[in-house]
């Protein structure tokens, strides 16, 4: 009797471990950069980091060597950013809200890969799990908190 038990069993237990398996690589994903083109302007969202800074950097967004950036500065934007318009382009950031192209925000401070201080050449680089386009890359780029 307690074979039989056990083979029904079986057909659950699998069933149960394959969806656990399926939830856990689905949510990996979702922790991942994000490289979104909007008619030829490059968002980049990086991936989930766990932790953000008290201090505020931002200013007004604009496009920088084809990609999202504000002050000169190619912006890597916190894990959960979302392109919620196209014209005018509107992102929606985790903990701001909505900013179109030419409005202010602030993100926590997160780092800064300088290029040009460097002496590296433009190149596509990888950084918070985003890879950063090449004519982008020619501009220093901040990895938001």
């Amino acid at each position: 009797m307690a074979a039989f038990a056990l083979r029904r069993r079986s057909p659950w237990l699998i069933g149960a471990t394959i969806v656990v398996a399926l939830v856990v690589v689905l949510g990996l994903r979702s922790c991942q950069g994000q490289v979104i083109e909007v008619d030829g302007v490059t968002v980049l969202v990086g991936e989930y980091d766990g932790g953000a800074s008290d201090i505020r950097a931002g200013g007004v967004l604009e496009v920088v060597g084809g990609c999202l950036g504000a002050e000169g500065r190619v912006y890597v934007f916190p894990h959960g950013t979302e392109v919620v318009d196209e014209d005018p382009l509107t992102i929606d950031i985790p903990e701001w809200g909505e900013v179109a192209v030419g409005e202010e925000f602030h993100v926590a401070m997160g780092s800064a890969e300088g290029r040009e201080a460097d002496g590296a050449s433009p190149g596509s680089f990888e950084i918070a799990g985003v890879d950063v386009p090449a004519d982008c890359a020619a501009y220093d780029v901040f990895v938001a908190g």
